[in-house]
């Protein structure tokens, strides 16, 4: 008797030192007006990266931050790009974003006890926040932008995240430049400057030269006779 006793009580220390073994997330029931409304941003993006946050050996995994690229911001500042932070185990109610798939995401800027933060990314987010995956593209949501058999997006939640706003230009963004002409005595060049002249030009003086030419023949031929 006295060594189950002790088995139980071992099993029960274990489900207690070890986080997320003997819980599931849980969270409370709240309406697509109340997400929003305790959202710091929300906004529509697609995810272009995810990292470990810094963190101990020991422990719980450490939270994943994930950056997304923005096509339309619904609440707090416009950005090109955001980065939010959330658990990495959906036990402790992390929520995991697919790289390359488009989500509408709620994040907040406040201390909860649902995330462990990264030191350099201020939003977080959770299976509680409200992310959605919807369809990819760049457009204000429609009740129709769902992913897979989720249900469609609900008019209370449309009318609760209000007009989009597009993002900025990315400053990320490469910028396009022509190419240099090859300098004399760089590798590849030819020793000699030789200026361009756009190809329509090119051919717009020979089609003048040869139409002068020609008349200039006919008057010869036209004086001799």
């Amino acid at each position: 008797m006295r060594h189950r006793l002790f088995v139980v009580l071992l099993i029960l220390a274990a489900a207690v030192a070890v986080p997320g073994t003997a819980c599931a997330c849980s969270c409370a029931e709240l309406t697509p007006t109340e997400q929003v409304g305790t959202a710091t941003a929300a906004f529509t993006g697609t995810v272009v990266s995810a990292r470990r946050a810094p963190g101990g050996s020991s422990g719980p995994p450490p939270p994943v931050v994930y950056r997304f690229r923005t096509d339309q911001v619904y609440k707090g500042a416009p950005a090109a790009e955001f980065e939010v932070v959330s658990n990495a185990d959906g036990a402790a109610c992390g929520y995991a974003f697919t790289i390359g798939s488009r989500y509408l995401v709620l994040a907040s800027d406040k201390v909860s006890n649902l995330v462990g933060g990264d030191p350099g990314v201020a939003l977080t987010t959770s299976l509680c926040a409200g992310n959605r995956p919807v369809l990819p593209g760049d457009r204000p949501l429609r009740r129709e932008d769902v992913s897979g058999d989720d249900e469609a997006l609900s008019g209370e939640l449309l009318s609760a995240l209000g007009t989009a706003t597009p993002p900025p230009a990315s400053q990320d963004s490469p910028v396009v430049t022509p190419a240099a002409s090859p300098v004399a005595g760089a590798p590849g060049g030819t020793g000699t400057e030789i200026p361009w002249v756009p190809i329509g030009v090119t051919v717009g003086i020979a089609a003048a030269v040869l139409t002068g030419w020609r008349l200039l023949g006919r008057r010869r031929a036209r004086d001799g006779g």
